[in-house]
């Protein structure tokens, strides 16, 4: 088949698609990949959601400890972050004394 055939057959099958079953399809196809989108997007805003609780959750209580009170809010929410990825809290480590 040459080229002109299969040109013409392309543009002869798209002359029987009237323009209203065209924009039925465009919304069908719009709207399954709007409902794809927000399923993915699900789980990550639900854990975001859980996060951002956690650390003013774990902000609030470190806020009422005295030794963390001459902190800082920026510390605070830094020691809330570290917390709520899973840190543990540590001990200084005293420097060495070389022998």
């Amino acid at each position: 088949m040459s080229k002109r055939v299969i040109r013409e057959i392309d543009i002869s099958s798209l002359k029987k698609i009237s323009p209203e079953r065209t924009i039925s399809i465009s919304l069908i196809v719009g709207s399954l990949a709007l409902i794809l989108i927000v399923l993915r997007l699900g789980p990550v805003s639900d854990y975001s959601r859980s996060f951002n609780r956690c650390i003013k959750t774990t902000q609030g209580f470190l806020s009422t400890v005295p030794g963390f009170r001459s902190v800082g809010q920026d510390g605070l929410e830094a020691m809330a972050v570290s917390l709520c990825n899973g840190s543990t809290p540590q001990q200084a480590e005293k420097a060495s004394s070389p022998n």
